[in-house]
């Protein structure tokens, strides 16, 4: 009977924490490096990029930029789909159209994951990012 009671105790405090943790992939990720194979700029200018994962639903932005998509993932494989989207009426921004980001974004096949980050490549480019924040999907 003692260890059950003791079990039970010992095992409580980690499954209430592991309950209350977002699937791994879900969260804002900061880009922090990004390497290619394509051409680099010679202005050497980097745009900050954040990407927020929700339940395979990628969204985020891309210096003035932002881009909506979607993401499948699976024992360290990737399907990443994201477009550009149009910006306002009255901005003009260099990075609203598809690019080298955009491509290196939909070339990754593979992932790594850590708890702080996240790693996508392909044959050409690798995206680094890190973990800013969690997001918790709304139940419906």
């Amino acid at each position: 009977m003692r260890p059950i009671i003791f079990l039970s105790f010992v095992l409580l405090p980690w499954s209430a924490a592991q309950a209350g943790n977002p699937a791994p992939l879900n969260g804002i990720w900061k880009l922090t490096q990004f390497s290619s194979a394509a051409p680099k700029s010679e202005t050497g200018f980097k745009p900050d990029a954040q990407l927020f994962i929700v339940n395979g639903q990628l969204s985020g932005s891309y210096g003035c930029g932002t881009f909506k998509g979607t993401l499948e993932a699976a024992l360290s494989t990737a399907r990443i789909r994201i477009e550009p989207l149009p910006p306002k009426a009255n901005v003009r921004c260099v990075f609203a159209v598809k690019g080298e980001f955009h491509n290196a974004m939909n070339a990754a096949t593979q992932y790594t994951l850590s708890r702080t980050h996240l790693v996508l490549f392909s044959k050409q480019s690798r995206l680094i990012f890190e973990r800013t924040g969690y997001v918790t999907p709304a139940k419906k």
